[in-house]
């Protein structure tokens, strides 16, 4: 029997001075009651209560212990009624670990907005591209690609799929001309994302407009997707990037998309939100989730247009 059970029917049992009146304030049974005094008495080797017919009360060995189990009892349940009002509070921390191409101009408005929205959440937010594992005590939600949460029990929310594109500065392609063709890309530098190049061997297979086509590229840089991007940016080759990284580039002129219809790879990159429970969120949580997942809708929805004619206009 729960040691906690047996101290609350006791307290209620010396309260009331009745096993009946006890168990009708647990909602038990007089024999539950009864028992579990029994068995308390055991477990301490005293008698904690002598009973009559007529009245229940405390025997002199059990007056300090019964003290000190009230106060036990009544500091749990202030805690428990704390810990209930901060479930219920918007505050308290956050902390949130997400891939480094999150790391943008639309990011910056997004941690502004939701500021304003949880004014009182201290929001702690990690770069990081490695694995992660949320049970590890380290973050409490991750965005990041499916493939760097171990995902044996988490809860996940796909945010945008992003398609990869190749994209340059426009300084690269004035020096080194505009590729019209994929195979165009053998006389060019070549800012490929890691794993892209075919094992053991020195060419790169190209997607042109659904068809694989060999390319073996003057020379190449291999590199995380944060990497390429910079790479491109300072006029060092021709990368392939997630739309997602290259597209506030591309609006602004900094970027400009090559050969719309090629990629490397001929899956999207998928950006989720992770976090470890669904039942019993905490409000800074659940107002973190519902927040993030609409904030990502609607900036799928208003990104496509610009980036499509955009994409149109290099074509």
């Amino acid at each position: 029997m729960d040691q906690l059970y047996m101290l609350r029917a006791f307290v209620s049992a010396a309260q009331h001075q009745s096993f009946s009146k006890a168990a009708t304030s647990l909602g038990v049974t007089t024999g539950s009651i009864s028992k579990a005094i029994a068995k308390l008495e055991a477990s301490i080797q005293t008698r904690v209560l002598h009973r009559t017919t007529r009245s229940v009360t405390l025997t002199e060995e059990a007056q300090s212990y019964y003290l000190s189990c009230c106060r036990l009892l009544e500091e749990l349940d202030e805690a428990n009624r704390r810990i209930m009002r901060e479930r219920e509070v918007d505050s308290g921390k956050l902390r949130l670990v997400i891939h480094p191409m999150l790391v943008s101009e639309t990011f910056s408005q997004f941690l502004a907005a939701y500021r304003a929205v949880a004014p009182n959440v201290n929001l702690v937010v990690s770069v990081h591209e490695g694995a992660v594992n949320l049970y590890d005590g380290q973050f409490d939600m991750a965005i990041l690609p499916p493939h760097q949460v171990e995902q044996s029990a988490v809860i996940r929310r796909t945010l945008f799929k992003s398609p990869r594109s190749l994209v340059a500065s426009a300084d690269y392609l004035a020096q080194r001309g505009t590729p019209h063709r994929a195979a165009d890309l053998a006389e060019h530098f070549l800012l490929l994302p890691s794993q892209s190049r075919q094992k053991n061997t020195n060419y790169v297979q190209v997607i042109e407009n659904g068809a694989p086509v060999q390319v073996i590229p003057m020379s190449s840089m291999d590199g995380n997707d944060v990497l390429l991007r910079a790479a491109a940016l300072a006029g060092a080759g021709i990368a392939e990037l997630p739309e997602a990284i290259a597209r506030e580039d591309v609006m602004m002129g900094k970027l400009v998309p090559v050969l719309p219809g090629c990629s490397i790879f001929d899956s999207d990159v998928e950006i989720c939100l992770f976090y470890s429970h669904r039942e019993l969120l905490p409000a800074r949580f659940r107002t973190f989730v519902d927040y993030c997942t609409e904030f990502f809708r609607l900036n799928s929805a208003r990104r496509r247009a610009p980036l499509l004619e955009a994409q149109q206009q290099a074509a």
